[in-house]
Order: structure tokens, then sequence, then C-alpha cells
């Protein structure tokens, strides 16, 4: 039996070689997940998503800070788990315009890049629905987006959880997060 597709996009400076993707592997084998590398370009990394998604029998998409804000802007309609989603980039980034260092291992070997305004107002082309298919998770403080995000995600998305500490304790995703949390969002698909 072939197993259902899970894509799974990183946030801004990331990489989709991270002890998330390994914990998600190591503890749900039955999925097959499919790691994007996506970047800085809100459109080029918008459209390998959807790319990737039309091309392939994708059952649920999963994004992590900016990886959550490229997940909402994307074309695909199936389940969306967002977590700790940067939902206003060019606030939440404005501060990093510059040379930015990688938190990982890139494909291409690059360990920085430039972050330019150009860069930064290109999300300003994109926008957002969260509707029924589109679960937010948050951590009770974002060292990175600030505690007001929380009233922003309870004004945007109908499903959302805000995460015990010792599961999401910043905005970072640690291991407990993968076991239980995606466990338990998992499980509501049946499989």
């Amino acid at each position: 039996m072939e197993k259902k597709k899970i894509v799974y996009i990183h946030g801004f400076g990331g990489s989709p070689f991270t002890q998330t993707v390994g914990f998600m592997n190591l503890y749900y084998p039955d999925y097959e997940w499919c790691a994007l590398e996506v970047d800085h370009h809100a459109g080029d990394s918008i459209k390998k998503i959807n790319d990737f998604a039309k091309e392939n029998d994708v059952f649920a998409m999963i994004g992590t800070s900016l990886g959550g804000f490229y997940v909402l802007c994307s074309d695909f309609t199936g389940p969306k788990l967002v977590i700790n989603p940067v939902i206003e980039p060019m606030k939440s980034l404005k501060k990093s315009v510059g040379t930015v260092q990688y938190h990982a291992r890139r494909s291409d070997g690059a360990t920085s890049f430039k972050f330019t305004m150009q860069d930064l107002f290109e999300f300003k082309k994109f926008k957002f629905t969260a509707g029924d298919n589109v679960t937010c998770h948050h951590t009770e403080h974002d060292e990175l987006l600030g505690d007001d995000i929380k009233r922003d995600y309870e004004k945007i998305f109908k499903n959302r959880k805000m995460c015990p500490k010792k599961t999401l304790p910043s905005h970072i995703i640690s291991e407990s997060y993968v076991k239980h949390e995606i466990g338990e969002w998992l499980q509501q698909f049946g499989v």
C-alpha cells in the first residue's frame, strides 16, 4: 500500500535537513514525509509548493513559521497544519533585512543569504485565508513573533490550539511536540 504524502515546509532561514523531519520519519513511518527546501523569495517558494502538490498525490501539508505562511498561501486544499505561522511577514521579517545565516545545511551548500527590502516587499503580493482545512498550533510565548501574535491567531484561525510549554516550548519545534501534538493532529484522519 502506498504511503500518504505529507509535505513539510521549514521556516525563514531554515532547511529540510533538520531533526524535525527526522522525528517525523521516526514517529510516523506510515507516512511519506516530503520536506521541500524553500527560501526568502515568496513567489518562487509558493510556486515550488504548488507545483509539487500538483505533480504528487499530497495528502496534507505542515508548515512552521514562514513555512506556515507559505502553506497558507498555497493552492493546496487538503489538510494544513501551521505551527507558529508568520501571518504578517512584512512586519515580522523587517528586522531580518541584511545578511542572514542559515540555521542548518542547505542543498546548495550556502551558509547565508542576502535578504533585501525588495525581498521583503514581495510578501505584499500574497494573502491567505484560514478555512476549515487549516489547524494552527502555537506556543504560549513566542520569543520570535512576540506574545501579541496569540490574539491574531485567535482572530484568524477557527481551528487552533495553544500547545503546552512542555511540548512546544518556543518558536522552535521540539521532539515532544512532534511525538504528541502532530500525532494527535494525524489521528483525526484515521491513518
